[in-house]
């Protein structure tokens, strides 16, 4: 059987052979010490990434296992995918590598109630969805298997009803609070009277409410108290710029953007997938290995704590 076989353990993490699961809320380090010691070198390639532009916390890819490990902005964990490299099991259901009309059929046979969707279906009760290959196809495999802390269903994603305004397509930063017009600490409503619509959700990590202004390229993160907490600045869809000190940050390779700001004096402590301006408050993030030639994707404010 492959070192990668894995158990569904709902709402809490992944089994399998390990001596020891990985469960949600473990940090970074401690589940990277634990495959490590329990498959030594056969732990293989680990690729770090961001899943999406907007993402304040990094995902591993353990390749020889097909395993994303995604992780919040604290570098805990909250949710992982199974790809179909390795077996993947849920009550004797063998859930990874056979069609995804065959594992529907077991699990309701074995009693569970699965929420079929666009992209494959859930299992509620048991903390965990699939994604098909086709969800139009059933004779098609599973593309993987993702294990939540909680479902995705719960974001409660919809369109507030402010009146509409013109899109702000230039923001210049304000050293250590955010942008001419979105500052940290500002009130959620205060926010959506002078910025419009926004679509409302509940992040998986990094707040307790999410607003993103597509138009403005905002996504805004507020606190239990609906002050902002985490401004994310980039423009996907629509055309925007973000400045400092005229120089322009998304959108550019990371080294010339680092250059010009240290022309003006400004320093840029090199991170993992960022640049990080201390003296400013800000970063500058990246879906990929760093390196020279990778654009600026996002750039970020985090209210300290």
């Amino acid at each position: 059987m492959s070192l990668f076989g894995w158990e569904i353990l709902p709402f809490q993490g992944i089994g399998g052979l390990l001596a020891k699961p990985i469960l949600f809320g473990m940090t970074r380090r401690e589940i990277d010490r634990r495959l490590s010691r329990a498959l030594g070198d056969a732990v293989g390639e680990v690729r770090t990434f961001r899943k999406a532009f907007w993402d304040t916390g990094v995902c591993d890819h353990y390749l020889e296992g097909d395993l994303i490990l995604f992780y919040d902005d604290a570098d805990r964990l909250y949710h992982l995918e199974i790809h179909d490299a390795a077996p993947a099991h849920y009550d004797d259901v063998l859930l990874t590598g056979r069609p995804h009309g065959k594992v529907v059929a077991d699990l309701r046979g074995r009693g569970h109630r699965v929420v079929e969707g666009e992209t494959g279906c859930e299992v509620p009760e048991a903390g965990f969805n699939l994604t098909a290959v086709d969800a139009d196809d059933d004779s098609l495999g599973v593309e993987s298997v993702g294990v939540f802390l909680r479902s995705p269903a719960e974001s409660l994603i919809r369109m507030s009803r402010e009146p509409g305004v013109e899109a702000i397509t230039e923001h210049d930063l304000v050293s250590g609070e955010g942008t001419g017009t979105v500052r940290l600490g500002q009130g959620r409503w205060e926010l959506r009277e002078r910025l419009g619509p926004a679509l409302q959700s509940v992040p998986s990590y990094g707040g307790a409410a999410q607003d993103w202004y597509f138009d403005h390229g905002l996504i805004l993160k507020f606190g239990e108290d609906e002050r902002l907490r985490t401004l994310v600045i980039s423009y996907v869809g629509a055309q925007g710029a973000v400045r400092f000190r005229d120089v322009p940050l998304l959108d550019r390779p990371y080294a010339e953007v680092v250059a010009d700001l240290a022309a003006l004096g400004v320093a840029v402590e090199p991170g993992e997938l960022c640049g990080r301006v201390p003296e400013h408050g800000f970063t500058l993030s990246l879906m990929g290995r760093q390196n020279p030639a990778m654009p600026v994707s996002a750039v970020v404010f985090q209210q300290r704590s």
